[in-house]
């Protein structure tokens, strides 16, 4: 009974040995090793490969990620040493806390080499950026509206004032009649001419006062257009006509 324990006993201690022995004697893992000092990437990592299809050892995983490690691929050993962790059931806690260690190395030479305009700047709600303000600005919808109400409100005003010039050619008119009227035996033939004239003047001075009006209220309407054009309404502008003792306008009521 004694014999045939201790027969059972060699046989447990020397079948990990034999194992461990015929993994030793695999010729690609010293070139793998090789490879990876010598900075032959591609051979390296294909020889590791192949021990790992050959074996299911994640150990093999683990000795890409050094190897990419060393050959400053950082982005592949930290691809792979976080495969190893993943995969890394029943290997030695020993491995694990490498791989865990190295995949904090990793992670910390990658966040130092990142260049600063990619990382994200903290959003402040109470603070515009120039290029958030330019777009606000840019471009101007109501820019050409309101040139448009300049230009018809500067024809306006020069039509308004037309139309007072004429004004008071009525009234000198008028004066012209009523003193020659006031002398005695002056034939109404003779003043015919003053009399076509001051209809002609009020004619044209009634003329000139509509078009300015309607063209100041024309260009006041597409300026407040042109202002108000691509932002939201706030207030109220109201345009009505006026009429003067000498004549008529418009009245524009809009806040600034």
């Amino acid at each position: 009974m004694m014999k045939i324990f201790g027969m059972f006993v060699c046989c447990v201690l020397v079948g990990p040995m034999a194992q461990a022995q015929d993994s030793g004697l695999d010729p690609r893992v010293g070139e793998a090793k090789t490879a990876c000092a010598a900075g032959d990437l591609q051979k390296g990592i294909r020889l590791l490969a192949e021990l790992y299809t050959a074996t299911n050892d994640p150990i093999w995983v683990f000795n890409q990620g050094r190897c990419y490690h060393q050959n400053s691929q950082l982005a592949a050993a930290l691809a792979r040493f976080k495969e190893f962790i993943r995969k890394s059931k029943g290997s030695p806690d020993e491995d694990i806390r490498d791989a865990q260690s190295y995949v904090q190395e990793i992670e910390a030479e990658l966040q130092k080499d990142r260049p600063a305009s990619t990382q994200t700047p903290t959003a402040n709600p109470g603070v515009t950026t120039g290029s958030a303000q330019a777009s606000t600005l840019e471009p101007n919808p109501g820019r050409n509206l309101r040139y448009a109400g300049l230009g018809a409100g500067i024809l306006g005003v020069a039509a308004l004032a037309t139309g007072a010039v004429f004004s008071l050619l009525v009234k000198q008119t008028q004066r012209e009649v009523e003193d020659q009227t006031k002398n005695a035996g002056v034939d109404s033939s003779s003043i015919g001419g003053e009399l076509a004239d001051g209809r002609r003047y009020e004619t044209l001075q009634w003329i000139f006062y509509g078009v300015g009006a309607a063209a100041t209220a024309t260009g006041c309407l597409l300026y407040w257009i042109g202002t108000t054009s691509g932002r939201p309404r706030t207030s109220s502008t109201s345009v009505s006509p006026l009429f003067l003792a000498n004549g008529a306008g418009a009245s524009l009521q809009t806040p600034f």
